[in-house]
């Protein structure tokens, strides 16, 4: 009896784990194909210029009237509406923000695990007893605070959220302008 209750239980783990496995390696293809999509609008973005078409703000919905602030993820403002709506993230699009914040957070977090596991793997292969490097960290709870962020957005938005200019007088901007320097008042 006990060699089948062992026997079952190594069964289920497999498959558990081959389940998850699976489950990993679509998300892995499905980030590849995110990936690739945003490297290929990073380069349009760069060889072709962006041209605003839209003609109500984003804030009150009234139609725009310079001075304006567009933004890549097409969010428009009038200039008043966009200081007054907006948080103390002025390179930023208010309506874009939080889950702008939301995506930093998790690259944050992502980084500081990466951080940790290249120490522990480090630790670990230095160390003459690898045993106490992992009780170390199993002590600390390192093992346990491990967790699998999916998808953030519940919709991928098709273009970033960075601030692209304010100006009075265009609404199309080339690869060729300097976007750290590009505020036109007057």
């Amino acid at each position: 009896a006990n060699l089948a209750t062992v026997k079952d239980y190594i069964t289920k783990r497999i498959s558990d784990e081959t389940a998850k496995i699976s489950a990993e390696r679509s998300l892995i293809d499905k980030y590849k194909t995110e990936t690739e999509r945003l490297r290929t609008e990073i380069d349009e973005m760069k060889t072709s210029a962006k041209i605003f078409q839209d003609t109500r703000c984003s804030a009150c919905n009234i139609e725009l009237e310079l001075p304006t602030v567009h933004f890549l993820c097409l969010h428009s403002y009038h200039q008043s509406c966009f200081e007054g709506y907006s948080d103390d993230s002025v390179n930023e699009c208010p309506r874009c923000a939080a889950e702008n914040r939301k995506m930093r957070d998790v690259v944050q977090a992502q980084g500081q695990t990466k951080n940790l596991n290249e120490q522990f793997h480090h630790q670990l292969e230095r160390s003459h007893d690898g045993f106490s490097v992992v009780a170390d960290y199993f002590g600390r709870g390192v093992f346990n605070k491990l967790e699998l962020v999916t998808d953030v957005r519940a919709t991928p938005s098709p273009h970033p959220p960075t601030p692209l200019a304010t100006t009075r007088r265009t609404s199309t901007l080339s690869s060729s302008d300097n976007f750290s320097d590009f505020v036109l008042m007057g």
